[in-house]
């Protein structure tokens, strides 16, 4: 150890009691509040140049998948409870319905605008998905009102698995490869960031 480093050393003893770490001298004569206080204020004169740490957004369409997996897995749940457990299965029903519509009103007002403004010659396939969600809304609003232990119910989740289902086929096999084909990854994270923005807005919105 060189000189400076014993100095150092033996300038500063680190006792640690109770959860506290205090630092004395090893010999007498009291704390060296200038060397700690030259410590202090030279790392906080380069918290400025310290550049903030962003999260990247992610893509829309990865975002998408997402819920699509997360709804259906909230259905399949919903589907294996049993009818004697009323509350758990209304309590499903209301986040696979609050999921859903926030899910598909961001996608309306957000990614499916995106979509046909690259969708040349495919427009018919944002039309489509326009009135695959108004079905789905539909159904949602239907079984909203029903008793979550009836036949009816059930045969109205098996309809609503169904619709979903086939939605997310063609929304994956068909407009996720038209955006990823003709966005750039710039564009595919944006167009992510303010889907993201408005799904937290409409549940917020929801909950008041």
């Amino acid at each position: 150890m060189g000189a400076g480093q014993r100095n150092l050393a033996n300038e500063l003893h680190f006792e640690f009691g109770g959860g506290i770490s205090m630092a004395r001298r090893r010999r007498s004569g009291g704390t060296n509040w200038t060397l700690w206080g030259g410590i202090i204020a030279g790392g906080a004169s380069l918290i400025p140049f310290i550049p903030m740490i962003r999260r990247r957004a992610m893509r829309v369409t990865t975002i998408l998948k997402k819920d699509h997996r997360m709804v259906s897995g909230l259905m399949m749940t919903l589907e294996m409870t049993p009818k004697f457990n009323s509350t758990v299965r209304k309590s499903l029903f209301n986040q696979i319905y609050n999921d859903l519509m926030a899910h598909a009103t961001a996608e309306e007002e957000v990614f499916y605008p995106a979509i046909r403004n690259v969708a040349f010659g495919q427009a018919q396939d944002v039309d489509e998905a326009y009135r695959e969600h108004g079905i789905v809304k539909d159904l949602l609003r239907e079984m909203s009102n029903m008793d979550p232990m009836s036949e009816e119910f059930d045969s109205k989740l098996t309809e609503l698995k169904n619709n979903v289902q086939h939605h997310v086929e063609e929304e994956e096999g068909e407009l996720f490869e038209l955006c990823e084909t003709r966005m750039s990854e710039e564009q595919l994270r944006e167009i992510g960031e303010a889907l993201s923005e408005r799904k937290k807005e409409l549940k917020i919105q929801r909950a008041a």
